[in-house]
């Protein structure tokens, strides 16, 4: 009986099982981008659950990695369901035949018989296009998301030809091969189309081949053929529309497919532009092309430059017969010629005078942006400039020629024997005749140069002339140095001189009315590419300036001038106790009645004791300060003041009363220029013969400190080897300013007292009821540099301040604690005892823990540790019983 139940099941389970069928799966709503996407379904009805992907109507594709729909999320009525693969998106590739697997809600069965059009499937996104295809075809890239998810894979249709298809390229098996990025073979076509990416047709995409272009064109007058270069022109004529200046052109044929357009019969009498348009399968050009009908230049007549000279210009198609006011615009080289008038084969312009001029420059008839052509280069030539002749005086060349056109576009050129470089002169005066020219001549080592003349033009070669030659008539010379008072050597630069110069070619000098003349070395070049000769003459002693001399070399006689040298002082020492003060130089003279001397702008030219060409000695005055010296010799000027600095002087040691801190020992000296820090002049300060340390510096008040501990200090100054003032100085009496409050703390009791000079501590002590506590003291000394110690001195000035209020800090404490609030502080110095009534804070002893005889509330040790024991026993039973329940 137990068996027939069991069988009784299985046979209703498979009656059930054979009957049931999974709903089609009926999406409402899609969500993709290029990585992902997912379908959402009513959530009672059926849903998919994986994806077979077909590549036509019979075959599935096998190497298709295995993918899922994951709908397990259910959101009020709607399921979401996102796919999964384990290939990335763009291997996604199928055709329309794809199935679908689905199941319904309540049952386990899936049912793999649906197509595509249950699911609101990925339509392409983010379609791009690499080019658009010429008309003779070729290949294209396209690029996007879900390019072949439900067609081809290797066919793509179009509209192009009744839905016929073009080939895409790849193996679409290859695991790299990427379906967002196909290559399609366009073939040859023109005009508009559109793809379809899936086997269906039904979402068209538009597209179309490329523009017709026009690169360039060729008008063959003997046969009236124009001719129009380009691509995209296809093959079939009736397909093409060609335009000119709007008038549609009907006797054309396609000469070379795809790239030339001929038409015939081109009967354009008139010169000019016209436009060109083309119009392939309803497809525009881009942009329409100008094709000209030019003048024709056959010669052109030469003129004279700034001669307001007309032009005349023969050739064809130089007037429009069709509009007598359709003028042309005429350049030569790069400027206008102003129209007059003209014919077919003729016209004229004129040229401006102000026009530069030049030689074959280009020549342009244009006619509404046509240019003309000139099979034989034809071009203009002004006439070329000329030399005749040329002078040279009062340092001014004069040039007479022809042509010399403005002085703006010429320049000169010099060259030579003695002339290392050409040297350029653009600086010149034109006559308005063009046939005079003048400049000033630059400063040349000889007197015979070449001279050639060239006119700029701005386009083609520039116009040079002939080459003359011409000599400066006089020698010029240069004093270029100012020799010394004695034993003076005068440097001369000579110009102009005969080369080459012979050795015997010596020169001379004669200085004022002396009757006798002073040979000079012979002329030499000091550098190899100098442009003149240098000779050097022996000069008398002497002083002043505008010396008057003569200068004879072989000929030629120059007079000329020089004056000598100024004064200079180098150094300067000051005599034995600085009475007097000698300079070392040169220049001086040897004459007091020549010598000025001036101090801080006064004349002490008095106060000289000595004199000679290289030293002077002046007195030293006590009103004398710090300031420049300057000298003047015969009217002669030093080029450079003497800044004259004086040594260091000390008034005295003003410390108040003699007395000084006894920590840091501080000591005070007044004085004038104590800056000085030079060896010669460098201030010292010694204390006990010992030296010190120097805490405040400047012109007036110098403060150092002594190391010393002894109560007297001997202090002597030395400004140098030489000894100043001295001074004996004692240590002032401690005193108390500051005795704060007693502190208790864990170590014990400890006190800062505050005072002045505060050193030599021998004992410390505090005196609580009969109780004595001996204290252990610290003294920290107060370093401030304002702790100056002098009395009122006028010499000082008033924003000095006394130091007697300085505080220096004694800090003592004991390891005893004191239970007092109040006591006697007894301080005794080396000579001095001080006894203050203090008051002292209250004990603030550490906490401890209570004997166990004690009253307090508060547990041991012990039984603090068994509380602990005894609360976490406790917290175990309560965890326990927790994990039970």
């Amino acid at each position: 009986m137990e068996k027939k139940i069991i069988l009784l099941i299985l046979f209703l389970f498979s009656i059930f099982k054979s009957g049931h069928s999974v709903g089609r799966p009926m999406s409402v709503d899609v969500i993709f981008d290029e990585k992902s996407f997912s379908i959402t379904f009513e959530s009672f009805r059926s849903y998919p659950t994986r994806l077979i992907l077909y590549q036509n109507e019979t075959t599935p594709r096998y190497e298709m990695a295995p993918n899922y729909f994951n709908c397990s999320l259910v959101i009020g009525n709607r399921r979401h369901c996102s796919f999964h693969s384990d290939e990335p998106f763009s291997r996604l590739w199928g055709s329309i035949e794809s199935k679908v697997c689905a199941r319904e809600v309540s049952s386990p069965v899936e049912e793999c018989s649906f197509d595509l059009s249950s699911l609101d499937y990925p339509f392409v996104t983010n379609l791009k296009y690499s080019n658009k295809p010429k008309t003779s075809g070729g290949d294209i890239v396209i690029t996007g998301n879900y390019l072949r998810s439900r067609g081809g894979p290797n066919h793509i249709l179009t509209t192009f030809d009744y839905m016929t298809s073009f080939v895409v390229k790849g193996n679409f098996s290859d695991p790299s091969f990427d379906c967002n990025n196909i290559t399609v073979v366009v073939p040859p076509g023109s005009g508009y189309f559109e793809f379809a990416f899936d086997e269906t047709g039904d979402n068209l995409f538009p597209f179309s081949y490329e523009s017709p272009k026009i690169s360039s064109t060729f008008f063959d007058g003997g046969y009236l053929i124009l001719s129009i270069n380009g691509d995209n022109f296809f093959t079939d004529k009736s397909l093409v529309e060609v335009y000119f200046d709007d008038i549609k052109q009907t006797n054309f044929i396609i000469s070379v497919n795809h790239t030339q357009i001929q038409v015939n019969n081109v009967n354009r009498p008139d010169l000019g532009p016209i436009s060109i348009s083309v119009k392939v399968n309803e497809i525009p050009a881009e942009k329409n092309y100008t094709h000209c009908f030019p003048p024709l230049i056959i010669s052109v007549s030469s003129v004279s430059n700034y001669s307001d000279g007309i032009v005349t210009i023969q050739g064809d198609k130089l007037f429009s017969t069709l509009n007598s006011s359709f003028t042309p615009s005429i350049t030569i080289g790069n400027k206008q010629c102003t129209y007059i008038k003209s014919n077919t084969n003729e016209l004229k312009c004129k040229l401006d005078p102000n026009q530069n001029g030049g030689k074959n420059l280009p020549v342009n008839v244009n006619f509404g942006g046509c240019n003309s052509i000139n099979p034989h280069s034809v071009t203009l030539t002004y006439n070329t400039p000329t030399l005749s002749s040329g002078s040279y005086s009062n340092g001014f060349v004069t040039l007479i020629g022809t042509h010399f056109g403005k002085n703006e576009e010429s320049f000169v050129q010099l060259y030579g024997n003695g002339i290392n470089d050409n040297i350029k002169i653009d600086q010149l005066n034109v006559s308005s005749d063009e046939k005079n020219l003048t400049f000033k001549l630059p400063l040349l080592r000889c007197s015979t140069f070449n001279i050639n003349f060239t006119r700029v033009k701005l386009v083609g070669s520039n116009m040079t002339s002939n080459t003359i030659s011409i000599s400066a008539s006089s020698l010029l010379i240069n004093v270029i140095n100012r020799p010394n008072l004695s034993n003076g050597s005068l440097n001369i630069e000579i110009y102009y001189m005969d080369c080459p110069i012979s050795s015997s070619s010596q020169p001379s000098i004669t200085v004022g009315n002396s009757s006798s003349s002073t040979q000079c070395s012979t002329p030499s070049l000091q550098y190899s590419n100098s442009s003149f000769y240098v000779t050097t003459c022996s000069t008398p002693y002497g002083t002043g300036i505008n010396k008057q001399f003569i200068f004879q070399l072989n000929s030629d006689t120059i007079s000329d001038e020089y004056s000598y040298a100024p004064p200079n002082i180098e150094n300067r020492k000051f005599s034995k106790g600085q009475y007097n003060i000698t300079f070392y130089g040169n220049n001086f003279g040897n004459s007091i009645s020549y010598i000025k001397v001036y101090f801080n702008g006064n004349d002490i030219s008095s106060e000289i004791l000595t004199l000679t060409n290289n030293q002077l000695t002046i007195k030293t005055l006590n009103s004398y300060e710090n300031g420049p010296i300057n000298i003047t010799v015969d009217g002669i000027k030093m080029e450079s003041l003497f800044n004259l600095k004086f040594p260091p002087v000390i008034y005295g040691i003003i410390n108040k009363d003699n007395k000084t801190i006894a920590c840091g020992g501080f000591i005070t000296v007044s004085g004038k220029n104590l800056l000085s820090n030079g060896d010669e002049f460098k201030v010292k300060v010694l204390a006990n013969y010992k030296n010190t340390t120097i805490i405040v510096q400047n012109e007036k008040i110098l403060i150092v400190r002594a190391d010393c501990k002894e109560s007297q200090l001997s202090v002597s100054t030395y400004i140098g080897e030489d000894l100043g003032p001295n001074a004996i100085l004692t240590y002032l009496k401690p005193m108390i300013t500051v005795i704060p409050t007693i502190k208790n703390n864990k170590d014990g009791i400890s006190i800062s007292v505050g005072g002045v000079s505060l050193s030599g501590i021998i004992y410390a002590s505090l005196v609580v009821s009969s109780t004595n506590v001996s204290l252990s003291c610290n003294l920290q000394c107060s370093l401030s540099p304002n702790e100056t110690l002098y009395d009122s001195n006028p010499k000082l000035s008033s924003n000095e301040t006394d130091i007697t209020n300085s505080t220096d800090c004694l800090s003592c404490h004991s390891n005893s604690f004191v239970n007092e609030t109040s006591g006697v502080l007894y301080l005794q110095f080396s000579s001095t005892s001080f006894h203050y009534d203090v008051k002292i804070e209250e004990i603030q002893l550490p906490l401890s823990p209570p004997s166990s005889n004690g009253r307090s509330s508060k547990l041991s040790g012990g039984q603090l540790q068994v509380f602990q024991l005894f609360v976490l026993v406790i917290l175990l039973v309560l965890s326990s019983f927790t994990i039970n329940q």
